[in-house]
């Protein structure tokens, strides 16, 4: 009995050395490894189509973003299109729905969020020259699966926790922190349904959350690689007649 328990000790502390020993650089790496890093690296744009679904309607949308840093997203209904440019340094927006027919410049705070999501690389990715702090919190479970927590912290403020699964090395849930209008704003972003388009894994569901209710689902039918965009698409939009 003895020799039993100190057996189980001796694995047990091994097992905690193992944990311990899982560093910041070798989650990263495995996560780069799992979803294709090397292969997003050598993508210039990338197309996404599908359908937002919110308020009950599901609306088909076309996202646009080429690097540096360009964005354009189309979402149309009735006859109706929204529309959002981004160019790298300002923004457009274009809302039918609300009744705004002619471009009108995004606020600073929207600026900023559209360069975030711009990054075509993601944010983990050479996180030391965009400025980001970044730390390795530890481990938690998330809906009984057992994730590394990565927290992100940009030169404004904002933060970004992600949640990776500690088997498969993908990402499953982003909660952001974010100054928005002088408050602050929180959300929960779930990935799932996963594909691989040329080696680079693409979730095909994406929910956000705030307060724990669902507010917006996209759902990923296509997915297009390093298609020759004009950079006029991502300028200040013109009103469709």
């Amino acid at each position: 009995m003895k020799k039993i328990t100190t057996l189980l000790s001796v694995l047990l502390l091994c097992t905690g050395i193992s944990l311990t020993a899982q560093s910041l650089d070798d989650v990263l790496k495995d996560h780069f490894s799992a979803t294709g890093q090397d292969n997003l690296l050598k993508t210039n744009s990338q197309k996404v189509t599908g359908k937002m679904v919110q308020s009950g309607l599901e609306i088909p949308f076309v996202q646009m973003t080429k690097r540096p840093g360009k964005v354009r997203i189309e979402a149309a209904l009735q006859n109706l299109t929204l529309i959002q440019t981004f160019n790298g340094t300002e923004g457009w927006t274009i809302n039918p729905f609300a009744g705004v027919t002619d471009p009108q410049p995004m606020s600073e705070d929207e600026v900023k969020s559209m360069k975030y999501n711009s990054d075509m690389d993601g944010m983990l990715w050479n996180w030391k020259e965009k400025g980001y702090t970044v730390t390795l919190v530890g481990e938690e479970d998330m809906e009984g699966t057992p994730c590394y927590v990565i927290k992100i912290v940009t030169g404004t403020g904002d933060t970004f926790t992600y949640y990776i699964d500690s088997d498969t090395s993908i990402m499953l849930r982003s909660n952001s922190k974010m100054m928005m209008m002088g408050n602050e704003s929180e959300s929960d972003t779930y990935f799932s349904n996963y594909m691989m388009v040329d080696g680079i894994a693409v979730p095909g569901k994406i929910e956000t959350k705030m307060q724990g209710q669902v507010v917006m689902t996209l759902v990923v039918d296509k997915v297009e690689l390093n298609i020759d965009f004009d950079d006029s698409l991502f300028e200040k939009p013109v009103a469709k007649q």
